[in-house]
């Protein structure tokens, strides 16, 4: 309420002076007049400016900030089961794992291997109806439904293996190895490797080889106690069992692929052995 009469008062102040100047004018014609036209105009303006004064000033309101994008939806994570470890024994490069599986049952195992390992997975049982899946604890599949599993690891976490039972009641086994990947010192073509069949397990190794490569393999310290398993990851092809009781092994390599050299101790025997590996250093491709 004041401020809107402080605004009126310089119109009250100029019709003050406009009744004034009326009075005077008509008691002392001498003194100059302003016209009742000018004094109107001056009014009028007064008025105008007033009336601008009293005018709410409108805000601008602030701009809607804009919807922020919606962030990318993360795949959900896969939910684990409760699982048992498979654990190896010292100097063993295979777990296994023995058990009775009803129909429709399903039993969990879990193991961590490394980015590039071979896994090499099989679950045999009476019948041959159970089966078994292998997924990484991301959810990728490595195995749908399957018996047999050879393949290098995609990523170094825990696998999950899932044993699922047949038509029947069954006693089954779980055989998982993780061969031991074989290097060579630099400048050399060879290496010699000091193992132990512990528990009585098959022990594995593994060698990439380029075609045409010699490979040489010699089995020490087994006498007629152990004996080779060489083959390719790749192709599946032996190239040497263990029946035929051999512990040395030689061959030009028909194609470039890791290759698995499994000692495998005669009726589950601890065995001490020493392994000479030998590949020479270049590839002869003719």
């Amino acid at each position: 309420m004041k401020s809107y009469i402080n605004l009126w008062r310089p119109f009250i102040a100029l019709l003050a002076i406009f009744v004034a100047m009326a009075a005077c004018a008509g008691s002392n014609s001498a003194i100059p007049t302003t016209s009742p036209n000018d004094v109107a105009t001056v009014v009028a303006a007064t008025l105008e400016a007033i009336q601008a004064q009293a005018t709410p000033t409108t805000i601008p309101l602030s701009p809607t900030p804009a919807a922020s994008p919606t962030a990318p939806l993360l795949p959900p994570t896969p939910v684990l089961p409760a699982a048992t470890r498979i654990n190896f024994l010292t100097y063993a490069t295979a777990g296994v794992m023995t058990g009775t599986i009803q129909p429709g049952q399903s039993l969990y195992y879990v193991l961590n291997a490394a980015q590039g390992q071979p896994m090499i997975a099989r679950v045999d049982s009476f019948k041959q109806d159970v089966t078994m899946t292998i997924k990484t604890a991301g959810g990728t599949s490595l195995l749908n439904a399957g018996q047999n599993l050879s393949a290098l690891l995609p990523v170094s976490e825990d696998y999950y293996i899932t044993v699922m039972g047949g038509a029947s009641s069954e006693n089954f086994t779980l055989t998982v190895e993780i061969p031991f990947r074989i290097s060579f010192l630099l400048g050399k073509n060879n290496t010699i490797l000091e193992g132990r069949t512990a528990g009585g397990y098959v022990v594995s190794y593994v060698i990439f080889a380029q075609q045409g490569q010699s490979m040489e393999v010699d089995l020490n310290g087994v006498g007629k106690e152990a004996a080779l398993t060489i083959y390719g990851l790749s192709d599946g092809q032996p190239y040497i069992r263990s029946v035929t009781g051999a512990t040395t092994f030689s061959l030009k390599l028909p194609i470039s692929q890791d290759y698995i050299i499994d000692v495998v101790p005669n009726a589950g025997q601890e065995i001490g052995f020493t392994l000479v590996v030998t590949v020479n250093n270049t590839s002869t491709n003719n």
